[in-house]
């Protein structure tokens, strides 16, 4: 009797011809389609020689160099650092009992880790004009550092270009606000002849070194730069680009109780629209944006949104924060 022993499991050799065809054909296609992708994204961006001066590369990074190489928009290196500061920011702001925003025309000059306070004496800082004027008051800030500004008013102020965001955390030290981190936000227009035409754009956070024990002065922790060219293409002059900004850095929505005292312009009145918590709308410049070009504005200046209508879509660092976020 003959036996007969059949082999399990396996391929016959047809099989495999008929996938291995089937394999070089996907990969064949996955290969046409990443080459065009490839091709169809913005070349790897050059850096530019950026004329911050000796002060501003001091006061930002901490370096005496007078000009600092700053990749040129759209930046994708400095877009990871930026995702990567995001994460901190809402990490900070979560934990947060307090969060001013303070605009600038300037640089800030003052980073503080504690800020004096005594309940029994201060006043309640429920705005950030309040938080304002107690560190002028208590902390001998000059009033020239941070604007007193409340919101685009449409009253041909111009809107501050700068901003420093005071994130306060829970103190250890009795008489003391704590000062939990810094973010300083800048943006600088270059027209001159011999610089490179755009803008520099950084955000940078300050906070304690980890080896602090004691008050002191906040350390630069990171962030990112990126610099914007004019979003019109080989501009002669800098009037060709003079409407390109970023502006306005943040909107606070003030509580809707405040409407009981009517101010003057009436515009203010109009972002007195929180039910309940005061918050604020935060922009940060996007490394991925090609410019910093302007955006149409249609709303009425009685509308709040007519103040911030503009920086939709220009970039994907906006943020809700509370200004008591621990409330």
């Amino acid at each position: 009797m003959i036996r007969r022993f059949h082999q399990k499991g396996g391929f016959t050799s047809v099989e495999l011809l008929l996938v291995l065809s089937l394999s070089a054909v996907i990969l064949g296609g996955a290969v046409v389609s990443y080459g065009t992708l490839v091709r169809s994204q913005p070349s790897v961006s050059s850096m530019v020689a950026v004329p911050l001066g000796a002060t501003r590369s001091q006061n930002f990074y901490g370096t005496t160099s007078s000009t600092v190489d700053v990749g040129m928009a759209p930046q994708y290196g400095s877009l990871s650092l930026a995702e990567e500061l995001r994460e901190q920011f809402l990490t900070d702001t979560l934990s947060a009992t307090a969060v001013y925003c303070l605009p600038r025309d300037g640089i800030n000059t003052w980073r503080p880790s504690v800020i004096a306070y005594d309940p029994t004496k201060d006043d309640e800082l429920d705005t950030p004009q309040k938080f304002r004027a107690h560190i002028i008051a208590r902390a001998s800030v000059p009033a020239s550092l941070y604007r007193d500004y409340r919101n685009p008013l449409n009253d041909g102020t111009l809107v501050p270009q700068n901003a420093s965001i005071f994130i306060l955390g829970y103190s250890k030290y009795a008489g003391y606000l704590k000062v939990t981190s810094i973010y300083d936000i800048d943006v600088i227009r270059f027209t001159g002849a011999t610089e490179p035409n755009g803008f520099h754009a950084s955000v940078k956070r300050y906070t304690d070194a980890t080896t602090s024990l004691t008050p002191s002065t906040l350390s630069y922790m990171g962030g990112y730069d990126v610099f914007f060219p004019p979003s019109v293409p080989n501009a002669t002059n800098s009037s060709q680009w003079s409407t390109d900004g970023f502006a306005p850095l943040f909107v606070t929505i003030e509580r809707a109780s405040r409407l009981a005292l009517r101010e003057t312009p009436a515009t203010i009145d109009r972002f007195k629209r929180a039910y309940e918590r005061p918050f604020y709308f935060i922009w940060w410049p996007d490394p991925a944006a090609r410019h910093l070009g302007p955006v149409a504005n249609t709303l009425s200046s009685t509308d709040p949104r007519q103040a911030y209508n503009q920086m939709a879509g220009r970039s994907s660092f906006m943020f809700t924060v509370p200004m008591f976020p621990a409330l």
